[in-house]
């Protein structure tokens, strides 16, 4: 990653600039806006990537995933992991992965879940995540509303 990108935790003053940047991956405000909210509530923790002031990616921490295994089985997952496609390949995604895991670790978690589209287009991170020793968690593939996905897990601790 390169010295002039910073990664802090989401402030109010980026939600505009988030999903302006995001527009075209069809992200709306109403959704940044969400994520803030659950911040400031403790259900999310949201890194924004930036290079100067402008925006270029951000992740999520969700402590009560989505998906039901690692919800129950109380894992946390990082969440809606975006770079822009300009920045993609520079190390920043591998960074925000990083962050989200230190985070995890900070409550005491040992083991961090994330899950991937299977399109084509998240055809990156289908190969990033393996190779950061995510392990797919051996359960049948899931559906969601962006379509099929595979969930992945890794110690942290």
């Amino acid at each position: 990653m390169k010295s002039d990108t910073t990664i802090r935790p989401m402030e109010a003053g980026d939600i505009d600039k988030i999903a302006r940047v995001f527009a075209h991956w069809n992200k709306t405000v109403e959704q940044y806006r969400r994520y803030f909210e659950e911040n400031r509530r403790g259900g999310r923790v949201t890194l924004v990537a930036l290079r100067g002031d402008e925006v270029i990616g951000y992740a999520n921490v969700l402590w009560d995933s989505y998906y039901e295994p690692f919800r129950c089985e109380g894992i946390p997952e990082i969440n809606d992991l975006n770079v822009l496609e300009g920045f993609q390949g520079q190390g920043i995604a591998t960074e925000l992965i990083r962050r989200c895991e230190e985070i995890m670790k900070t409550k005491g978690k040992t083991v961090s879940g994330i899950g991937v589209g299977l399109t084509p287009d998240y055809a990156r991170a289908q190969r990033l995540y393996p190779h950061l020793g995510y392990i797919h968690d051996g359960r049948p593939d899931t559906t969601s509303e962006w379509g099929p996905e595979r969930h992945f897990t890794r110690k942290i601790a």
